[in-house]
């Protein structure tokens, strides 16, 4: 018949009041005094726990953990860090809690990028390109949509690593160098229709200049005309 809800919040109110050996003896059976704080405890150790499972502290938002809220937890975390003590934080700090998820994110597709780049030797990532766990094709799209909108030292970094914003432009640099190169091996730029340079269809690439010739910038055509690009197809084939 007691009410021992209650009578353990009159033990919370009074603590400051209740002798010391009752204080004692509540300590002794493991009296939780503040639940805000054994609440907070609680869920530090479950984060911990995903963490050891997972290798870090990315929560999904909807993720339960032995029917805990984690997700909505470490969200809440996030929110009041402005009026988080500084030990809680220190704590979050300490394994690797993440406060921005937006910057994570970049970092983590930078990082892919940078991988992919040691690997290939440059930052053209293909369509096709797979890798598991990150979608880096789509991430390579957003860094373009977003250029004009990104942070100075974000851009700053991808020009690092020779980061392409403009894939056609880069295609036609490609184009350009490989005409150069045939250039100085043949002498002229009197490319076979049908003629590849390491894989790249350098004859294709030169008829297409010719039919967009009148679309092409003052700047490119110069560039043409300055190795002795040859504009009359029928003087190609002399």
């Amino acid at each position: 018949g007691l009410n021992l809800g209650n009578w353990v919040s009159v033990q919370r109110r009074s603590q400051d009041s209740i002798s010391p050996e009752r204080q004692q003896r509540l300590n002794d059976i493991g009296f939780v005094w503040d639940i805000k704080v054994e609440q907070w405890e609680e869920s530090f150790s479950k984060l911990l726990q995903f963490k050891e499972a997972n290798g870090h502290c990315r929560v999904p938002n909807k993720l339960k953990l032995d029917g805990f809220s984690l997700g909505r937890w470490v969200a809440n975390q996030r929110e009041t860090q402005d009026s988080m003590s500084p030990e809680r934080k220190q704590r979050l700090d300490g394994i690797g809690f993440v406060w921005d998820v937006l910057a994570e994110q970049w970092e983590e597709g930078f990082n892919k990028l940078l991988e992919f780049k040691e690997a290939k030797g440059h930052c053209k990532v293909p369509e096709t390109f797979k890798l598991v766990g990150f979608n880096l094709v789509a991430w390579v799209k957003t860094q373009r949509v977003k250029k004009d909108s990104m942070t100075a030292e974000r851009r700053q970094r991808l020009d690092d690593i020779g980061f392409i914003w403009d894939l056609i432009a880069e295609a036609w640099e490609e184009g350009f160098s490989k005409l150069f190169q045939y250039k100085e091996a043949e002498g002229h730029c009197k490319v076979p229709a049908i003629f590849k340079l390491d894989g790249f269809y350098l004859g294709r690439w030169v008829s297409r200049q010719r039919t967009a010739q009148g679309k092409l910038t003052h700047e490119r055509k110069q560039r043409l005309d300055n190795i002795g690009f040859i504009w009359d197809a029928s003087k190609d084939k002399t």
